[in-house]
């Protein structure tokens, strides 16, 4: 295999052989977590589509680990009230998994959309969390949803922890509760400068709160959430609840696309689109959880 190195512009690209390194491919989590207990440099491989695009920005590992033979990480199910995606599951399979679009319709349209056609039958829903790029829209859409990763290491983390962990242990599923879910959707037509990601969940006293990330291709995902005070999606003031989401982003939010004024603005439209979009699909289930 050869590497592009520090090409860019119209500066001519140099290549580079990779240097030789092992590989280990292991059947078992339990065999990966003894693989990275031995080797504590072995750069995990999922789908392995974000590991060339590391080789190709200087990573020059010395141990790959591959996941590819690893058994149970590719499973999707959904009981009792939760759905749980295996790490390895690719964009393609999650974004046609019937099971996805029957518990989480939103997530299954959302997921397809996302990445190009080659990356879609080799990316992962794991390989796209792990490898902590702002443009990657995976935990903008499970850190909405407010998924749960469980990692090999005994922990479960939040999708937004993410970003301040820097562990190397083996993700092994994600789960998401879906049992107080009312809906979920994802707006990415401003994408790169800003998309946002809304889930709609009823709590206790049967009142609906909105958990939104609003993110770019320059900025980690910003988490936001708003409680109305309403029973159903319909009766929800798309206007005025965008407003309050919105202005819980930070004064720095701005990057290269934007000011923070201009972000603020966008985010406060594709929630409100969002929200009005809540209220015409849900007016004749509302009463449906999840299950």
């Amino acid at each position: 295999m050869r590497a592009t190195v520090d090409g860019s512009g119209i500066v001519a690209q140099s290549q580079s052989a990779l240097a030789p390194f092992r590989l280990y491919r292991p059947e078992s989590v339990a065999e990966v977590k003894a693989v990275l207990a031995a080797d504590p440099e072995a750069v995990i491989g999922a789908g392995c589509s974000d590991l060339v695009a590391r080789i190709r920005e200087g990573c020059a590992p010395r141990a790959l680990v591959s996941l590819r033979t690893v058994a149970g990480l590719a499973a999707i199910t959904h009981d009792a009230g939760v759905l749980r995606l295996g790490s390895m599951v690719t964009h393609h399979e999650g974004a046609t998994s019937p099971i996805v679009a029957a518990a989480i319709p939103g997530l299954a349209a959302a997921w397809s959309r996302i990445a190009t056609v080659r990356i879609r039958y080799t990316g992962t829903v794991g390989g796209n969390l792990m490898a902590r790029r702002y443009r990657y829209e995976m935990p903008l859409l499970l850190g909405a949803l407010d998924a749960r990763l469980s990692i090999s290491d005994g922990r479960t983390l939040g999708t937004g922890e993410l970003w301040t962990d820097d562990t190397t242990a083996l993700l092994t599923d994600i789960a998401v509760s879906t049992a107080d879910l009312v809906w979920f959707g994802y707006e990415r037509s401003m994408r790169p400068t800003t998309t946002v990601a809304v889930a709609i969940r009823r709590g206790e006293d049967a009142t609906l709160s909105v958990h939104a990330t609003a993110g770019s291709e320059y900025r980690r995902g910003i988490s936001m959430r708003a409680d109305t005070q309403v029973g159903t999606a319909a009766d929800i003031d798309p206007a005025r609840t965008a407003s309050v989401l919105a202005a819980q982003l930070p004064a720095d939010i701005a990057d290269y696309t934007g000011s923070a004024e201009y972000r603020r603005h966008l985010v406060g439209v594709l929630a409100r689109r969002l929200l009005c979009a809540a209220a015409v699909a849900t007016h004749h289930r509302e009463d449906e959880p999840h299950e």
